[in-house]
């Protein structure tokens, strides 16, 4: 029995897949888990994670058309063939999407190979920012047409999961909290060797990607306008402010930028900071229900966090006391959060952080997914 999990993506940092396909493999039943996603220049094309993980990324050659919705759709369809044809002969009993856009194709190959078929959302994908107007309106219809086909789904957090249950009356979805596993993370001092700090300077950490609605933008302007040069702020991440944080970092003492990192190094480099910063944008549903990885990587690593007022993430900073919760997503609301978490004992929120961490830890999650499994492997 064989496993295959289908991404949109160029598998870069795609670390919810990869400690699923990790967990997969302690499974005896599993033989082999493939993964496909999208080829890019400069990547390799195979990869063998494991002796029994392997990732295939396909080359399209549609890939360098437009982004028409026309042009789209042909991109999708030779994705959709060469993963048919690549994976026919492999003898796959459960499939897992990570996208709403591959529901059409993941319904389509378990009629074909006779699979299992998991849709694992990482978030709410018919809430977001981005999705408007006739989308909106399709992609709502697409996942309420199909989602009753799949055996199972997946979600990041608990209010998603009500949210589907009680949108589409099915069962109510498993959550699997995107978190590391259970470490105990050495304090280093990369960042004040690297940027050539202080001693007695505070590192705040933003880590991830770098994109609209995750208060990038209000974070650079509180430290632009700060004259307090005893706290900085690193950014570790990529996408689409990468090269604006490079220019400004070059202008301001107090603002640094360090690329990204493989996730299985990643907890070394955060270990490195003091705090950690989520500032989401409660601008759409899939962000005020959001759980982002970020949140958990910093408690394992023993960071206090400053957070945004969203409602789950919110509720379980409260819950632990393990930091501050915005107000609102302001600078003024930023600096606030800042001077109250300096003036509280440090090291009772990093206890109260690292024990969130190992209350909610990949080792717990996985328990529910290899129940998931086994049930469905027994039918497959």
């Amino acid at each position: 029995m064989n496993n295959l999990h289908i991404s949109l993506t160029e598998f870069l940092y795609e670390s919810r897949i990869l400690k699923q396909t990790a967990t997969t493999s302690s499974l005896s039943e599993i033989e082999y888990i493939f993964i496909a996603a999208l080829h890019k220049d400069k990547l390799q094309k195979e990869e063998k994670i494991t002796d029994r993980i392997l990732l295939k990324r396909f080359t399209l050659k549609t890939r360098g058309l437009s982004k028409s919705l026309f042009a789209q759709i042909f991109k999708y369809l030779e994705f959709a063939f060469r993963v048919f044809f690549f994976y026919k002969k492999k003898n796959i009993n459960i499939l897992n999407i990570h996208t709403l856009a591959l529901l059409p194709l993941g319904y389509l190959l378990k009629l074909i190979y006779g699979a299992k078929l998991i849709y694992d959302t990482h978030e709410l994908e018919t809430e977001t920012n981005n999705l408007k107007g006739l989308r909106k309106q399709f992609s709502k219809w697409l996942e309420y047409l199909l989602i009753k086909k799949v055996d199972h789904v997946f979600v990041a957090s608990e209010n998603i999961a009500d949210w589907y249950e009680r949108t589409y009356n099915i069962t109510r979805p498993t959550v699997l909290l995107n978190v590391p596993r259970a470490a105990h993370v050495k304090k280093t001092n990369y960042f004040k060797d690297t940027f050539h700090l202080r001693d007695d300077q505070i590192i705040i950490l933003y880590q991830g990607l770098l994109a609209d609605g995750r208060g990038v933008d209000i974070l650079l302007e509180a430290f632009k306008k700060s004259t307090n040069d005893k706290i900085v702020i690193v950014f570790l991440g990529y996408s689409k402010f990468e090269k604006e944080i490079q220019s400004t970092s070059k202008s301001f003492n107090n603002i640094f930028f360090h690329k990204a990192v493989p996730s299985s190094e990643l907890l070394n480099y955060t270990a490195s900071a003091d705090v950690g910063v989520a500032l989401i944008q409660n601008t759409c549903l899939s962000y005020n229900f959001c759980m982002p990885n970020k949140l958990f990587e910093y408690a394992m690593a023993d960071l206090p966090v400053i957070v945004s007022n969203v409602q789950e993430m919110s509720a379980f900073v409260k819950k632990y006391q393990m930091g501050i919760v915005m107000e609102d997503n302001t600078i003024t609301s930023f600096n606030k959060a800042i001077e109250r978490l300096l003036s509280m004992n440090l090291a009772v929120l990093k206890q109260n952080a690292k024990k969130a961490a190992l209350d909610n830890s990949w080792e717990h999650q996985e328990k529910k997914m290899q129940i998931i499994y086994r049930k469905l492997l027994v039918s497959a």
